[in-house]
């Protein structure tokens, strides 16, 4: 997945409306968060750590929140089993 995927995907998300298959994937994106697949790289390690300390939600609004800011998509996700470019 490339940085345009993940973040056309978030937007996807936000422009349908939040439909159940669209919560279960922002709960996946949260998990790999959580678990070190995917890696934020605007976020210092103890950001991402105070991320993934607060919980799914703080994930998941983090992720939301970068989607509405441009800036943000400079800086995606990093898959560190996949390259995002």
């Amino acid at each position: 997945m490339t940085n345009h995927d993940f973040w056309m995907s978030i937007s996807d998300i936000i422009n349908e409306g939040f439909t159940s298959e669209g919560l279960a994937k922002l709960n996946d994106y949260a998990e790999q968060f959580s678990t070190g697949k995917i890696l934020y790289k605007r976020f210092s390690p103890s950001e991402q750590l105070g991320r993934v300390k607060g919980g799914t939600i703080h994930v998941i609004a983090s992720l939301l929140a970068g989607a509405e800011v441009d800036t943000d998509q400079l800086f995606a996700p990093e898959q560190q089993n996949q390259k995002v470019s």
